[in-house]
């Protein structure tokens, strides 16, 4: 099976321009942000929102300051894990394409402007969250255990799902709706069921067999563990649905043909989570 995963690094546009602004349609915020952290929530709940045009004001220092850094505060944004929603941290990151930073600067006052092109709209977005709820109530995991949480969110999406060979749709709305997407897709879909059903997990990237690919890691009575539910949904010559479990919950030494990128074999992230020492 090849494997496809969209980039971020490759795809992510990031210029950093002195212009005016004349664009109509762009969300423009009435007060004027003086700290990061404050541009930065401001960042995230645009995010969130889907919004694809919006200007943040800011004072001139501020401006100065940040500099080339300013090409550093989505990244900062997507890093923001509130337990209140299963939309932002990782499901977040994965959200868009590509971005565009527009500065303004005029005398003591500057606007940040950012243009962000969707993998999905705020409706279709939508559609993900009632189908998230919807399969959640249809798989009634209120009083379930860590484990049967997993094996049921992992064996529904195999069982309804499966791999996209035109390599065209990378969403968790391309999973619950379209039926079928490359890893991206699975990775997204797993993680908004899992976290949205009180699992912890994180989307992890790397390469497998040579190409690129995505998976999850996911929390089972404390302990971390992999599952890559893309290679537990192969594709077959009749393209008939079939379910495996060679890729879940299992500890490094069983998931060694896939390789992380360096941003998760940090001291800092092996550290935070650590996988288990012995397969489910």
């Amino acid at each position: 099976m090849n494997i496809k995963l969209r980039k971020k690094g490759i795809s992510i546009i990031a210029t950093l321009i002195l212009v005016s602004i004349l664009g109509c349609g762009i969300k423009v915020q009435a007060k004027t942000y003086n700290t990061e952290q404050e541009i930065i929530n401001e960042i995230r709940k645009n995010l969130l929102a889907r919004d694809k045009q919006f200007t943040i004001n800011i004072s001139a220092d501020m401006a100065n300051k940040m500099g080339s850094n300013s090409q550093k505060l989505i990244s900062k944004a997507i890093t923001i894990d509130k337990s209140s929603t299963a939309k932002d941290a990782d499901y977040l990151a994965y959200s868009y394409k590509n971005y565009r930073i527009q500065w303004e600067i005029i005398g003591s006052s500057a606007t940040l402007t950012y243009n962000i092109d969707y993998y999905l709209n705020s409706t279709q977005e939508q559609q993900v969250d009632n189908n998230v709820k919807s399969i959640l109530k249809k798989l009634n995991l209120s009083n379930a255990s860590d484990y049967k949480k997993v094996k049921a969110i992992h064996d529904y999406i195999i069982k309804s799902a499966i791999y996209d060979e035109t390599y065209s749709r990378y969403t968790a709305y391309d999973i619950f709706v379209n039926k079928t997407a490359v890893c991206q897709g699975y990775t997204l879909a797993a993680y908004r069921l899992f976290t949205e059903a009180g699992l912890k997990s994180k989307i992890i990237t790397g390469y497998a067999k040579g190409g690129s690919h995505a998976w999850n890691i996911v929390k089972v009575n404390g302990k971390w563990y992999n599952i890559d539910l893309t290679w537990d949904d192969p594709l077959t010559y009749n393209r008939k649905q079939v379910l495996r479990y060679d890729y879940f919950l299992k500890n490094d030494k069983d998931f060694s043909d896939h390789i992380r990128d360096t941003e998760f074999t940090t001291k800092d992230f092996l550290s935070k989570y650590a996988i288990t020492s012995k397969s489910y």
